[in-house]
């Protein structure tokens, strides 16, 4: 257990954890804090999930723009401001998972590196964000993250580094330690998640935590405190939009950590009415299929799992978190070679992190499982 009063790690020093030399550029002290506190370590676990997905955005063959794609004046607005606060977050969180979006963002960021006056250099200087060395360091990933090949010039990264300020200062950056300390519903579920890790299978930006439960455990799960906080939100927002498929499926996510697996079922199904295919939607419920599957012995419903799961694989092929519950459902069916398959297809996407080691871990132990057995 850490000491009491010891400080949590600065943004700073977290941002020098992610790619760096890790513990040993810190201080014995504060190495060991790292090591110790809960809260850190789940804001670090984090930090190298989004920081997996900005190395992913950096490669590989740009997809088009789709329909949901916001369009250029609407991120040319965005990068000046002027977006609103609601629409900002579901635009950064679009922009996130779309690498077609990613360039147009980096674009129009850098059209503003040119000419910018007097008064516009004196607010951003004035944003206490901007000077921060870990606001600029998160700027230069973003930078770095969607880039063309050829050099960017030192002036334009200057701007990024100011732009990508703006945008942590309001909230919503890639790497958002104030969006997850500020109470976000889907951030509180994470963490009460990464705080009692309670199933084997992966949920939307929770940082990583060793299965909590025991075999035979299953239904123990005790809230934590920033679950309770999430559901009060969540339960406040469907009282006026009882339909809102956001906020059916962040109930799905507070239901099914508090093993409600039928529950979960009955939400995203009628989320699904309303954004029928959304991968996003069809990946939560192959989750809750499966811990039907678990909670009340009913092994049909792990086909209902790789169904839904396959599904929004086919619309996201590179969805870390489907992809590594498509495999932990496979080995529950003993489907070993499937299992193998995902496993492996994860670790060539997933370079780094814990979850990784856990995929490693997985993979090995099923390949063990496969040789052949030697007759004397």
């Amino acid at each position: 257990m850490e000491q009491s009063g010891t400080p949590h790690l600065t943004p700073a020093e977290i941002a020098g954890l992610i790619g760096q030399a890790g513990l040993e550029n810190m201080s014995a002290e504060r190495a060991q804090h790292a090591r110790s506190c809960d809260i850190c370590k789940q804001v670090i676990g984090m930090h190298e999930e989004e920081d997996v997905r900005l190395q992913r955005l950096a490669g590989g063959p740009r997809r088009g723009p789709g329909d949901a794609c916001p369009s250029a004046t609407e991120w040319a607005s965005l990068a000046a401001g002027l977006t609103p606060a609601g629409r900002r977050e579901e635009m950064l969180a679009h922009v996130s998972q779309c690498d077609a979006c990613g360039a147009v963002l980096h674009a129009v960021v850098a059209d503003f590196s040119d000419d910018l006056t007097e008064a516009e250099v004196q607010t951003l200087e004035s944003l206490e964000s901007a000077k921060q060395p870990w606001q600029r360091n998160v700027a230069n990933k973003m930078a770095d993250a969607s880039r063309p090949p050829r050099p960017v010039p030192l002036h334009v990264r200057g701007w990024l580094a100011k732009a990508a300020a703006v945008v942590v200062a309001a909230g919503a950056g890639w790497l958002g330690w104030n969006q997850w300390m500020a109470g976000d519903p889907a951030r509180l579920i994470a963490q009460a998640y990464t705080q009692q890790r309670p199933f084997e299978y992966r949920i939307p930006l929770a940082g990583y935590a060793p299965v909590r439960l025991e075999k035979g455990s299953v239904g123990s799960f005790q809230r934590p405190p920033a679950l309770l906080e999430a559901e009060g939100k969540i339960a406040r927002e469907l009282e006026k939009r009882p339909d809102d498929p956001k906020w059916l499926s962040l109930r799905a996510r507070a239901e099914m950590l508090g093993w409600d697996p039928d529950m979960a079922i009955v939400s995203l199904q009628r989320a699904l009415e309303q954004k029928p295919d959304d991968a996003d939607l069809l990946a939560d419920l192959g989750i809750a299929y499966a811990l039907r599957a678990e909670a009340q012995d009913r092994d049909v419903a792990y086909g209902y799992a790789i169904e839904n799961l396959s599904r929004s694989l086919k619309a996201k092929p590179d969805s870390l978190e489907a992809l590594f519950n498509r495999a932990a459902v496979y080995e529950r069916m003993s489907l070993y070679d499937d299992a193998v398959k995902d496993w492996r297809h994860y670790l060539d996407l997933d370079k780094s992190g814990a979850w990784r080691q856990e995929a490693q871990r997985r993979l090995a132990e099923l390949e063990q499982k496969k040789k052949p057995v030697r007759q004397p």
